[in-house]
C-alpha cells in the first residue's frame, strides 16, 4: 500500500527549504557585491527574491519552480563566490559552528577526563585488566554484548603456534615509596596508532618466551602486566620476589645479569590460549571548569590539574588528578598512617575521614613517605597546594615531587558517566 501524500509533503518541504537557501545567498549577494554589480542586475535579482519570496508565504507551489530557476540562473552569472549556496554548504557551517561550540565548552566549562592510573582506587579507578575465564569466553552473545557496552573493555588473546613452557623475563627494579627492591618484567615503549590510524600513542610491548620462541603483548603506557602474567603462570604467589625466593623455578641470566629468565614451568602445546585477558579503561569524568573561577578549591575534594609548572614533569606534562591536602600555610605530617593538618586530624570530608578511620577500602590509611615520612612534616608555601592519592600505598603525588602551584588547577571532576558501574554518578 503507497501513501502519496507523503511522498508529496516530502517533496513540498524540499522546494521550501531550496527557497529559503536561495533567498538568502541573493540577500548576501546584494550585500556583498551590490558595489560590483549594475543597477539592472541588482533591480533584476530584488525582483525575483521578491517574488520568490510572496511565493514562499503564500505556498505557490505552482510558480516556486520557475521563480526559483530564475533567480538560481542570476545568481550564477552574478554571484562571484557568495552564491550558489547549497543546503550542503550551510550544513558545514554549521558543522563548523557546532566545533567551535564544543571547543569553547571543552575549553571554558567541562571537559571529560579519563582516569589514567590506580592511584586514586578506590574512589576511582584507572585501566585495569583481568584474565578471561572459559566459562566467561563461552557466554552467549548477549551477554558479551552488554558487557561490551557497560565496560569498553579491549580483549587480548595469544595463541601458542609450538610447544613447551612459559618463559618470562625478569629485571630488578626499586619502589619509590621506600627503594625495596623488588623484580618486574621489561617492557619496551612503542608507539601504536589509534583512531583509525590517524594518530599515535605510546604504548608499553612485552615479550614472553615458550621453549625460545617470542610473543609480544603490548599494553597501554599506563598499565602494568606484571599482576596479571603472574596470575596466568604463576598462581598463589604475591610477587616475583616471592616466586624467586621459593627456589622452585629456573632462572637463566642474560645481559650481564641485569635480566633474568625465570622458566614458570607452565606447559604449552601447540593451539593453547597463551594468555588470554581484558584491558578496562579508567573510570571517565566530566571535569567542573567553572567553579574555581568563583571560588578556590576545598580541602578534601578531588582537583584536576596539569603539570606543566611543576619541574618533575616539565619533558612530559600531564593531567593529574589527585586530592587536596594542604593550602598555604598548612602544616602537614603522617602519624600511625592518619594524615594531620596544623595538629589536627583532616576529616573534612567523607573520603578523608575514612582514610584516617582506615574504614573499609581504605584500610592502609595514608603512607608515611618522602616529604612526609615518619617524623617530617611539611608547610605548602603561598599560591601553592598539596595534592595525595587516595590509593596512598601506589600514588605519585606531592610526597615525591612537591607542591602544585594554584594556577594549575584545571577544575574538579562532577560526574562519572562511564562505566556504567556502581561508582557511576556524583564523584566524591
Amino acid at each position: 500500500m503507497s501513501f502519496p501524500f507523503i511522498n508529496k509533503n516530502k517533496a513540498q518541504k524540499k522546494v521550501l527549504e531550496s527557497s529559503h537557501v536561495l533567498i538568502d545567498s541573493a540577500k548576501k549577494v546584494i550585500k556583498y557585491r551590490k558595489h560590483l554589480l549594475d543597477d539592472s542586475v541588482l533591480t533584476s535579482i530584488n525582483l525575483q527574491v521578491s517574488l520568490l519570496e510572496s511565493s514562499v508565504r503564500t505556498k505557490d507551489f505552482a510558480s516556486l519552480e520557475g521563480q526559483s530557476s530564475g533567480l538560481s540562473r542570476l545568481l550564477k552569472q552574478h554571484g562571484g563566490d557568495i552564491a550558489p549556496e547549497t543546503l550542503l554548504g550551510e550544513n558545514v557551517e554549521s558543522l563548523f559552528i557546532a566545533v567551535l561550540l564544543a571547543i569553547a565548552i571543552r575549553t571554558f566549562f567541562i571537559q571529560s577526563f579519563q582516569i589514567p592510573t590506580n592511584s586514586m582506587a578506590p574512589t576511582y579507578y584507572g585501566m585495569t585488566c583481568k584474565l578471561i575465564s572459559t566459562e566467561a569466553a563461552a557466554a552467549g552473545i548477549w551477554s558479551k554484548v552488554w558487557h561490551k557496552i557497560k565496560f569498553c573493555g579491549r580483549k587480548v588473546n595469544i595463541i601458542a603456534t609450538n610447544n613447551g613452557t612459559v618463559a618470562i623475563p625478569l629485571t630488578k627494579a626499586k619502589l619509590i615509596r621506600n627503594n625495596e627492591e623488588i623484580y618486574v618484567v621489561p617492557y619496551e615503549e612503542v608507539f601504536v596508532k589509534k583512531y583509525l590510524g590517524l594518530a599515535r600513542t605510546k604504548a608499553r610491548k612485552y615479550t614472553i618466551f615458550v621453549d625460545r620462541r617470542r610473543y609480544q603483548i603490548v599494553s597501554p603506557i599506563d598499565l602494568s602486566l606484571d599482576k596479571i602474567l603472574l596470575e596466568r603462570f604463576c598462581k598463589g604467589y604475591s610477587s616475583w620476589k616471592e616466586v624467586i625466593a621459593d627456589g622452585k623455578f629456573d632462572q637463566n641470566f642474560d645481559q650481564g645479569k641485569r635480566i633474568s629468565i625465570l622458566d614458570t614451568k607452565y606447559p604449552i602445546t601447540v593451539g593453547d590460549t597463551i594468555i588470554r585477558f581484558e584491558i578496562l579503561p579508567g573510570d571517565m569524568l566530566f571535569v567542573d571548569k567553572v567553579s574555581y573561577h568563583f571560588r578556590p578549591p576545598k580541602i578534601g575534594e578531588s582537583v584536576v590539574f596539569t603539570t606543566n609548572a611543576i619541574r618533575h614533569f616539565a619533558r612530559t606534562p600531564k593531567f593529574f588528578i589527585k586530592r587536596l591536602v594542604g593550602r598555604p600555610t598548612n602544616t602537614l605530617n603522617i602519624e600511625d598512617n592518619q594524615l594531620f593538618m596544623d595538629g589536627k586530624l583532616v576529616a573534612t570530608n567523607e573520603i578523608l575521614e575514612k582514610l584516617n578511620l582506615k574504614a573499609k577500602g581504605y584500610e592502609k590509611g595514608y603512607y608515611p613517605v618522602g616529604m612526609l615520612a615518619e617524623g617530617l612534616s611539611v608547610t605548602v608555601p603561598k599560591k601553592n597546594l598539596f595534592v595525595l592519592g587516595d590509593n596512598s600505598q601506589d600514588s605519585y603525588d606531592s610526597r615525591f615531587w612537591g607542591f602544585v602551584p594554584e594556577k594549575s588547577i584545571c577544575g574538579r571532576p562532577c560526574i562519572i558517566f562511564y562505566p556504567f558501574t556502581n561508582r557511576w554518578g556524583k564523584c566524591k
